[in-house]
């Protein structure tokens, strides 16, 4: 894992640095909230970790019991 501290207005440039995958800015910090904008090509997932887990949940669901059984 790779931890950064950024302030307001930094960014982070995934990918390679002279044609990125995707950049993450830090737009707001408000107490212990940290807002961000993710500026990724319209056919790149970005999903929230929760949001995520429940996309593979459901999909594992759905082909783990195809005629609803176990």
């Amino acid at each position: 894992m790779l931890a950064l501290t950024r302030r307001i207005g930094e960014e982070i440039v995934i990918g390679d640095p002279a044609s990125p995958l995707g950049v993450i800015r830090v737009v707001d910090i408000h107490g212990d909230k940290v807002r961000l904008s993710f500026d990724f090509p319209r056919d790149m997932p970005v999903n929230r970790r929760e949001l995520a887990e429940q996309k593979v949940k459901q999909a594992r669901e759905g082909t783990a019991k195809p005629d609803g059984g176990g």
